[in-house]
């Protein structure tokens, strides 16, 4: 079973390797992969002698620092397909509205889709090119933009998409647009929905990026200075600039880095 789940998740690896257009499968990615790790791992315990002498403690930090930059790089693809993803949603809704409007004023929905991929819906009119182009090796439209969807992996899009093959192999009577228009409706109430719970989360996240970049490192500075003056502190002057100097840094990137991540694309500009 465990080696099921390990061709399992290769097999994901390289259908995300070759979504993202990389000319090296999985086994490749991995490899290169292990090898960075291991380069770092050198250079992190290195760094660690230069400062330290305890070696265990040195194995122990070049075996973290190996572990969390391995474990960055493999799910990096993965990462980078859903940010895709995002990118792909974040248009969709004013690609669907424009689609509406002209399948109401009696465009062809071909011709249609070749405007969107010209369009400046950045990821959104990629994918839609790629599907046209797709034409080109015998397949139909419909199947095509159905094979881009389901690469992409976000479910928005895909049932988008099946509404629009639904529409455009059944029609609709009068007005095909309408249906298009209120899909593109519900995506914008979806991204305004988004948008309030993210502007609640930041309230909380910025007042502890604030605790954090400001409050913190000064209560720690004024006890290191006024501490030292009456009682006996464990802190050496090197120890305090590791902490002042790399580790509070560390903390307020980690804290901008968690907001970028938690931003859902449409918001991003």
């Amino acid at each position: 079973m465990k080696q099921s789940i390990i061709t399992n998740e290769i097999n994901k690896l390289n259908s995300t390797l070759e979504y993202l257009g990389a000319n090296e499968n999985a086994e490749k990615y991995i490899s290169k992969c292990i090898k960075l790790s291991l380069v770092f791992a050198i250079l992190s315990w290195l760094l660690w002698n230069l400062f330290f002498e305890s070696f265990i403690e040195g194995i122990l930090f070049s075996s973290i620092i190996t572990t969390a930059l391995f474990l960055v790089l493999i799910k990096s693809p993965e990462k980078r397909k859903k940010k895709r993803a995002g990118e792909i949603e974040k248009h969709l809704p004013f690609a669907l509205m424009q689609l509406s409007v002209e399948l109401n004023i009696g465009l062809s929905f071909d011709y249609c889709l070749a405007r969107i991929s010209k369009a400046d819906y950045g990821a959104l009119s990629e994918e839609v090119k790629k599907a046209i182009l797709s034409k080109k090796t015998g397949k139909s439209i419909t199947n095509a933009l159905e094979e881009r969807a389901k690469k992409t992996g976000s479910l928005i899009f895909k049932r988008s998409v099946s509404h629009l093959i639904s529409i455009y192999t059944q029609g609709s009577k009068n007005t095909p647009g309408e249906t298009i228009r209120r899909i593109a409706l519900e995506q914008l109430s979806r991204q305004k929905a988004e948008a309030k719970v993210f502007s609640e989360k930041i309230v909380m996240i910025s007042l502890a990026f604030i605790v954090i970049s400001a409050i913190v490192p000064a209560l720690f500075q004024a006890f290191v200075v006024v501490g030292s003056s009456f009682m006996e502190i464990g802190f050496g002057d090197f120890e305090v600039l590791i902490i002042t100097g790399i580790l509070f840094p560390l903390l307020d990137i980690s804290a901008i880095l968690y907001i970028i991540n938690i931003t859902p694309e449409f918001l991003k500009g």
